[in-house]
């Protein structure tokens, strides 16, 4: 008795545990295959990379079932099954089209319908578990399709079964029969406007490059470069090049008003300078004069001729004549100093200016550079955007994810759809005339022009 109660609370407890659920039955009922799950699509529906399934387990036990009230003997089996949440989860199809279980392996499913699946894993459960088990399969997502062209609302779109093209095409509010060629003009206009814009720009700075290299140069004059004439032409070149020209004789004169009075102050110290010394040189010579004096008047002194408030009165002109020495060296000092700065801001400004040319130089370069990718791109985008007729469809494409790679199909209105297939719409788009203000592209911004392609083609 006890024996039999202990292994009921056994039970129980497992089944609690394991969060399944419990019924009673006869020894003889239905067999444990009997347990089914519907699916909640299609079976038939085959599986595609990047759907999520919800996958549960759930094992029978069978045990001994208690007479009413609890005494004698085992009378039948309580059957009770419970889920393995081990095993149950939620699953990804895989790149390579397969889902991996633990302890069951490996499963590879895509192109294969649900039922076809769930057998599967009921003959791999049982051979690896050693029992068998009721299995619900379900599918929880499946990957979106995507809508990209002409048409009125692209973007991402929730698959169902039986898609075709036409689906897809209603879902993104059918096809742009040109309701946008007004905005698509005005953009348009827009980047025309900005590549005239910018070709001005290339053309002042062509020609400010030349008038740079013309005054790093000390040159007074400087022909149009080649490419300005390739951009602009003769006429237009020569009237760039006689603005910039005019800058550089304002930049020339500028200079020469310099150097002028750089040599004006030089010439001024100068003259101080000399100044100086000749007054220091007349201070040397009363100094000398008062000692050649003082060295008398001692002599007279010792003789008893002459007072000694003679010989301290010519001793204090001797002060006052020393002192006024030191101050003229100073002033001298200061002045050589001076003449010393004068002479060397000469070079050191045309240094100065040399540099600074050559960092012009280097950014009108750079400005160049940009401004001529802007042309590209503002050409790029004006092809694209104007359009002065109507959008026709002119065919489909699929792009498809397989295990080997995006795959691109040619397809039609009627053409099956699977869970993240992205249908292109091709249509046809009327070429850009360039505008007569707009030159040609150079080689350097052919690049640009490309990798703007490829991005809009990418998108």
């Amino acid at each position: 008795m006890r024996t039999i109660v202990k292994n009921l609370v056994t039970a129980f407890v497992a089944t609690v545990a394991f969060g399944g659920l419990a019924y009673g039955q006869d020894a003889p009922s239905q067999p444990a295959e009997s347990f089914k799950a519907a699916p909640t699509l299609p079976v038939k529906m085959p599986l595609e990379i990047g759907d999520k399934l919800k996958i549960s387990f759930y094992e029978t036990i069978d045990m001994a079932a208690m007479k009413q009230g609890g005494r004698g003997e085992p009378q039948g089996a309580l059957r009770t099954f419970y889920q393995r949440m081990d095993l149950s989860g939620d699953y990804a199809v895989e790149q390579d089209g397969a889902i991996s279980i633990p302890l069951l392996g490996r499963f590879q499913v895509e192109g294969r319908g649900l039922e076809e699946f769930r057998s599967d894993l009921a003959v791999s459960f049982t051979s690896n578990i050693g029992r068998a088990a009721n299995i619900d399969v379900k599918i929880l997502d499946r990957a979106p399709i995507y809508v990209v062209g002409p048409v009125k609302n692209p973007g991402a779109y929730k698959h169902v079964s039986g898609m075709i093209v036409l689906h897809a095409i209603a879902l993104a509010g059918g096809l742009d029969r040109g309701e946008g060629a007004i905005s698509g003009m005005v953009e348009g206009v827009r980047e025309m406007e900005r590549l005239r814009s910018m070709s001005l720009q290339v053309k002042q700075l062509l020609a400010r490059r030349a008038r740079l290299e013309a005054e790093r140069d000390g040159a007074d004059t400087f022909q149009p470069p080649i490419q300005l004439v390739r951009l602009a032409g003769e006429g237009s070149a020569r009237t760039f090049v006689a603005m910039e020209t005019t800058i550089l004789h304002a930049e020339r004169a500028k200079r020469r008003q310099q150097d002028k009075e750089i040599s004006l102050k030089i010439v001024a110290v100068r003259n101080e300078v000399e100044a100086l010394k000749r007054k220091l040189d007349q201070v040397e010579v009363q100094k000398e004069m008062r000692n050649e004096r003082l060295n008398d008047l001692q002599k007279l002194k010792d003789r008893g001729w002459v007072a000694t408030k003679d010989i301290v009165t010519l001793r204090t002109e001797l002060s006052d004549i020393e002192a006024h020495r030191q101050d003229y060296l100073v002033q001298i000092a200061q002045a050589e100093a001076r003449l010393a700065d004068a002479e060397e801001t000469g070079p050191r400004m045309a240094s100065e200016d040399a540099a600074n040319l050559v960092k012009a130089i280097a950014t009108v370069d750079k400005d160049i550079a940009t401004a001529q990718e802007t042309m590209a791109s503002a050409r790029a985008l004006a092809a694209i955007l104007y359009k002065p007729g109507a959008s026709q469809p002119e065919a489909y494409e699929i792009v498809r994810q397989t295990k080997e790679g995006p795959k691109t199909i040619q397809a039609t209105e009627t053409s099956p759809l699977m869970p993240g297939d992205v249908l292109k719409v091709i249509a046809k788009a009327a070429a850009l005339t360039p505008s007569p203000a707009a030159p040609a592209a150079t080689p350097q911004s052919e690049p640009a022009v490309g990798r703007i392609r490829a991005s809009l083609d990418r998108s």
